[in-house]
């Protein structure tokens, strides 16, 4: 059984800090918030009868708390110092939690953080506590799948002339355009993408497809522009060469339903015309309730 259990905090200036067991360690009931959540749940009574109905549930905004305690404390005056420099109330967090060896993240803001000023021979006592509005923890690879890919592979026959350089007879290879692709969500509930779509040359109209509902763009897409579509971000975000372009989306497009549903799910891309001509990259997190 691996028994690896650390944190690591990656602030939004890309400042890292890490409780790993070299400076700092994790007591055994050093955290709290990250193998638990809450259901919101809201009833109304039966008008006649017992009991009542269900009308809404949500899984509520997470606090998840990590307490650190330090391993030398010759090292408190240092440790201290770099303690209170790297957690700052006006920063963004990334905590990546490992606990028995998997490895799952979440992003949010410090909402209590607690380092007493103590005896300064004896083990100082850590404690954050961060306030994560999305209470799922995410997991750590991100699944990239290039949808628009093109696969060598072998064909047969191959003839060449190896005596002026010059190749003849049939090409020695076929090729995949992989323009719908099957991706697994094997998470606890469902999840959301981003797509990135790369012009080599003119592309009209572009579309990404998830089960059925789609995202359209009216636009003539030239080579060399990206186009990135972010259903992760709420509400969910159109850009090109970086700038927000949703006033381009087709009326017709179903953001609220492109999520990647639990189990699997299949997405695919097209265009008025040049679609051959498009890279298109997708990107998705599975999300789970506790770690």
């Amino acid at each position: 059984m691996d028994k690896t259990v650390k944190i690591r905090i990656v602030r939004s200036d890309s400042r890292e800090f890490n409780i790993d067991g070299t400076d700092w360690r994790i007591p055994s009931d050093g955290l709290d918030g990250f193998g638990s959540y809450e259901n919101d749940i809201t009833t109304v009574d039966n008008a006649v009868g017992d009991g009542g109905i269900v009308v809404s549930d949500r899984i509520a905004p997470k606090d998840r708390t990590i307490v650190a305690k330090s391993r030398n404390p010759v090292l408190n005056d240092v440790l201290r110092r770099a303690a209170l420099s790297f957690f700052n109330p006006k920063f963004e967090y990334k905590i990546y939690s490992t606990y028995m060896g998997v490895t799952r993240w979440c992003e949010g803001k410090i909402y209590k953080f607690d380092l007493p000023s103590g005896n300064v021979n004896r083990t100082m006592t850590m404690t954050i506590t961060f306030l994560c509005p999305t209470p799922f923890l995410k997991s750590y690879d991100n699944f990239g799948k290039n949808i628009a890919s093109v696969e060598g592979m072998c064909g047969f026959p191959y003839l060449c002339s190896i005596t002026d350089g010059t190749p003849k007879g049939i090409t020695g290879g076929r090729f995949n355009f992989a323009q719908l692709i099957v991706l697994e969500n094997d998470g606890d509930v469902e999840t959301f993408c981003k797509a990135v779509f790369k012009a080599s040359g003119e592309v009209v109209n572009p579309k990404l497809t998830v089960n059925g509902n789609y995202v359209r763009l009216i636009d003539t897409m030239q080579l060399g522009d990206v186009i990135t579509i972010d259903f992760t971000k709420n509400p969910p975000t159109v850009q090109k060469n970086g700038e927000n372009y949703i006033g381009h989306c087709d009326r017709t497009s179903a953001f609220d339903d492109m999520a990647l549903v639990v189990g699997d799910s299949e997405i695919s891309f097209d265009a008025d015309t040049g679609s051959n001509l498009l890279d298109v990259s997708i990107y998705y997190n599975k999300l789970y309730g506790a770690i």
